[in-house]
């Protein structure tokens, strides 16, 4: 395993000093301009400094809400209302057709609802028809659309176009009156030299307003990672939530709901 991986994926995940808001010193790059369409959403814009991208985000459906498994006391209230910090998004996103609540697409795994509410930090409140992408690894690590192999070394910190036709883990919506998104997964696994997490971007109109990450609560992953199939025989040991303190992550809330794990946080931001 290439030591190198962890810095790599922290100037990729957490470097806020680089970061620009999209339109911003910003360029379009003419391949990702083009790449628009079945079975992703184009590319509107591309943040230059941070290498973040925002997405067409017309025909992102609205998160069933009659549906819901998360309910608003499950979120935090208004004094609870501190802004997120801003991140650029590491290699592996991409503007993915949305269009379903069910983003593991058959993939095997602890099942997971993941249930994400935007907040305007100036008032508090909930904010309506924002779009929030998410997109995490699957049982062993890996994230689909790529090709690298179980354990491999992250070649580059910067965004990396899809190279196949896998979606699994990874979708978007558009909040409901609550602000609510919610998707059904499948608990992450992790890779070598982080720990368990879940990326997500948030979207106001097409321009990308907030992208990080957070983390799932230790007494789950320790569970989770005990079942099968997440506990195959690999090259490393798990990085436990306290070896990344210093990145200032959120930590998700674990609900046990209708026989699932429901994970929910809000996701404060400027607009």
């Amino acid at each position: 395993m290439n030591t190198n991986r962890r810095r790599l994926l922290q100037l990729a995940a957490l470097s806020t000093t680089a970061w620009a808001w999209p339109g911003s010193r910003s360029v379009a790059a003419a391949a990702d301009i083009d790449r628009s369409g079945s079975p992703d959403r184009r590319v509107t814009n591309r943040a230059f400094w941070s290498n973040t991208l925002s997405c067409d985000n017309a025909a992102v459906p609205v998160s069933e809400r009659s549906t819901r498994l998360a309910t608003l006391a499950d979120f935090g209230g208004a004094q609870q209302c501190a802004m997120l910090k801003n991140a650029t998004e590491g290699p592996f996103f991409f503007c993915t057709n949305p269009g379903i609540a069910d983003i593991a697409r058959g993939k095997p795994g602890a099942p997971l609802t993941i249930a994400l509410r935007a907040v305007n930090a100036a008032t508090c409140q909930p904010i309506r028809d924002a779009v929030i992408d998410v997109w995490h690894c699957d049982t062993g690590g890996l994230y689909s659309g790529h090709d690298l192999a179980v354990d491999e070394a992250v070649k580059s910190p910067h965004h990396t176009p899809p190279v196949n036709g896998e979606r699994h883990c990874r979708g978007a919506l558009r909040t409901d009156a609550d602000g609510i998104t919610e998707f059904r997964s499948i608990y992450p696994g992790y890779y070598l030299e982080r720990a368990i997490h879940i990326h997500f971007k948030v979207h106001v109109g097409n321009r990308a307003f907030l992208t990080n990450q957070a983390l799932l609560p230790e007494p789950d992953n320790s569970a989770v990672m005990a079942m099968a199939p997440y506990n195959m025989p690999r090259k490393g040991k798990r990085i436990a939530n306290a070896q990344e303190a210093g990145w200032n992550l959120p930590t998700m809330k674990i609900i046990e709901r209708q026989q699932t794990r429901l994970a929910v946080l809000d996701l404060v931001l400027s607009v």
